[in-house]
């Protein structure tokens, strides 16, 4: 309580206004609990035929009659995920685990422990012993795998797809009775459910395999889970994130289900409306989710993308139009028919934010994971094996009529299940880099680009309204790839409350590429608080600019300020045609204090010491404190004080490739105690060009 005391009184010192209605609007929430005793009471029921009438709004049925190559990769993944879920495995988090065909819903299988059947409402789903992690149960109550199941059953016509999965939702339903568990006390959890729920029904029914005692089970339980989102929906009105719009986006497919009761025909009202509000509060102009996280833009922008495409057909068929699963402009149109002109403007610009994380990247290369990335998704048709960021890029490119590759299962299995589209093999997966700088300036994410590195610099605000729960410290943090192939990474994220300690790690000013001043943080953040942040740094982007001479980012943070050494800092950014990328950082200080500079790398690239560096590299007005070799390209370290007041080191640290894994990784730091004025440069240059420079060739 003391942490959140203290969280509270940071935000009120410069929001006081807005700290109270958040406040005040989580106490209203979190009451609300209580006003709804009888939610389980005359529920509503579905049979199958009415299921088959709203099929075609979900599943593309006159692409899957047409469908001429059945042996085709991505039809085979999917048959191959399928058949591993009808033997009770599913895969979670990159990896396949045996939970069986009656699993415990409220265990986590790693660590052992097990949540207690209470009531939701009381249970604190976070305070669970160490080790354990309630996303992993949460995961597989989202039901991804019924997906799996039911596109094989689609594809195939086999009654046993179908009837897995409706065992398996038997088996929660009967374990999970309202409001009891861990799967009703988080709202965006159930809400993720029902739109999985609601997919795989569609899918079994376009296969003539949904009977009717099951329709009725099963849409009486997703008519309680739109009551349950209904009353609990995470809403705040300051602060609203992915949850809120998770929920929203479930009204939306649950009022479309049940539009023939005045409910559902409420949710539906709302869900549009809401809709339409969230985008202008959860993305900026430049197209950019407000949370500071690359991640859950690409879960954001793949629920807004579910929503858009089931409203966009649904209101083709109210009118008597072909709800078509047509892609490029006729779909784009009619999603702004749905929806406005304007949302439909602000939805595609949330693509080319995914199109630029991908650009200059191998299809093998991790796309840069600024903030938290958990890997959510909604609705993976491809299964979760790919990074979200690479899926949804490619479900850009298809929406708007972009060239894109074939080739990648995941990907293709996307795009037909969402537009009824069979992609033709052009090219390999991820070898068509655009290459260009580009900025998207309201969030602060800078791409910079040569013809063969590819980079970002990170510099802006944290989080919605300055409400961050998955932003990190990283402001004026970079990373960059070099022919398409990861040098200087951002660590990424682990875990969650598996391991908290790991979590703050992962998020610390120490874990990006930026610069750490006395030890302390650049934004403040409790330990015990896991998605509370405050934003010190207020990080101002003062030049950006891309011309023939290159690309320039100009920016500074004062999260330091607060600090009695009062420290301003100030990073620039060149990169040239040549691919040399220049770093030159400035820090001032009103009294001593101990810097450290962070370069984190790919696993691969090892950091080498070399002798010298060439005579070309001389920097005026600086000495040369030293040069490494990082694979294919050199750095080296300047200063514009004497080299031997900055000590370096290289030492093991750790990248998160995908949610729940930790690999070994190098790290180089340079640190030192200053006053006044602390100027450096860090020089990155293509290392064949200096092996063949007048100094001669590069010994370590």
């Amino acid at each position: 309580m003391s942490q959140l005391l203290s969280y509270l009184a940071a935000q009120a010192r410069t929001q006081p206004g807005s700290t109270l209605r958040f406040v005040a609007g989580e106490l209203w929430r979190r009451g609300r609990a209580r006003l709804h005793p009888a939610l389980a009471e005359d529920v509503s029921e579905l049979d199958s035929r009415q299921f088959r009438d709203l099929a075609p709004l979900f599943v593309p049925s006159v692409a899957l009659e047409r469908l001429c190559d059945r042996n085709a990769p991505w039809i085979s993944a999917t048959l191959a995920r399928a058949e591993r879920a009808r033997r009770g495995e599913v895969e979670m988090f990159h990896e396949w685990t045996p939970i069986g065909l009656q699993p415990d819903w409220h265990r986590d299988w790693i660590a052992g422990y097990r949540w207690p059947l209470d009531l939701a409402g009381r249970l604190r789903v976070l305070d669970a012993p160490p080790g354990a992690d309630v996303k992993r149960p949460w995961e597989l109550a989202r039901f991804h795998h019924g997906i799996d199941l039911t596109a094989a059953a689609a594809l195939t016509r086999n009654p046993e797809f179908t009837a897995t999965f409706a065992a398996l939702v038997r088996h929660w339903i009967e374990n999970n009775p309202w409001p009891l568990g861990i799967h009703w006390a988080m709202p965006m959890e159930a809400a993720i459910r029902s739109m999985n729920w609601i997919q795989s029904a569609m899918l079994a029914s376009a296969a003539g395999l949904l009977d009717d005692e099951f329709s009725r089970d099963l849409s009486r339980c997703l008519f309680l889970h739109g009551r349950h989102l209904w009353a609990y929906r995470e809403w705040n009105p300051v602060a609203r994130a992915n949850h809120y719009l998770a929920c929203v986006a479930a009204l939306v497919w649950l009022g479309v289900l049940f539009e023939h009761s005045p409910e559902g025909r409420q949710w539906l009202e709302f869900g549009r409306r809401e809709l339409l509000a969230e985008m202008e509060s959860q993305s900026g102009d430049d197209g950019v989710v407000r949370e500071g996280s690359s991640g859950y833009h690409a879960l954001v922008t793949e629920l807004f993308l579910s929503v858009a495409l089931l409203l966009a057909r649904r209101d083709a068929l109210f009118h008597g139009q072909p709800s078509g699963q047509a892609t490029n402009g006729h779909l784009v149109s009619a999603i702004g028919r749905s929806t406005s002109s304007a949302f439909a403007a602000r939805f595609l610009l949330l693509f080319d934010f995914l199109s630029a994380l991908c650009d200059g990247r191998s299809a093998h290369s991790n796309p840069p994971s600024w903030g938290d990335a958990d890997d959510g998704r909604v609705l993976p048709f491809g299964g979760t094996g790919v990074p979200p960021v690479r899926v949804l890029s490619a479900v850009g490119d298809a929406l708007a009529g972009r060239p894109r590759p074939a080739g990648c299962p995941a990907v293709d299995a996307e795009i037909f299940w969402r537009f009824g589209q069979v992609a033709e093999p052009l090219a390999e997966y991820g070898s068509l880099p655009r290459h260009r700088s580009q900025a998207f300036p309201q969030a602060g994410f800078y791409f910079f680009s040569g013809s063969r590195i590819r980079g970002s610099v990170r510099c802006g605000p944290l989080g919605v309204a300055g409400w961050a729960n998955h932003a990190h410290n990283d402001q004026l943090s970079f990373e960059f790839a070099f022919d398409g192939h990861a040098v200087l990474v951002d660590p990424g994220l682990p875990c969650y409350s598996s391991d908290p300690a790991a979590r703050n790690l992962f998020r610390s000013t120490r874990y990006h590429n930026t610069i750490e001043i006395a030890g302390a943080e650049q934004n403040r953040f409790w330990p015990a608080l896991l998605f509370r942040i405050v934003d010190d740094t207020r990080s101002r982007t003062r030049e950006w600019s891309v011309g023939d001479a290159g690309a320039t980012f100009i920016g500074s943070h004062s999260g330091y300020a607060r600090l009695p050494e009062r420290a301003l800092v100030r990073r620039e950014l060149r990169v040239t045609p040549d691919d040399t990328l220049a770093v030159h950082d400035l820090v001032e200080l009103a009294a001593a204090a101990p810097l450290a500079w962070y370069f984190h790398f790919s696993p691969g690239v090892v950091p080498q010491p070399m002798c010298a560096a060439p005579s070309s590299l001389l920097v005026p007005g600086m000495n040369l404190h030293s040069c490494w070799r990082l694979g294919p390209v050199l750095l080296s370290a300047w200063t514009a004080f004497p080299p031997s007041e900055l000590e370096s080191q290289v030492c093991m640290g750790w990248i998160a490739p995908h949610f729940g894994a930790r690999v070994e990784a190098p790290i180089l730091e340079f640190s030192g105690k200053f006053a006044g004025r602390a100027e450096a440069k860090f020089i990155f240059t293509p290392a064949e060009q200096l092996a063949s420079s007048p100094a001669g060739g590069l010994q370590p």
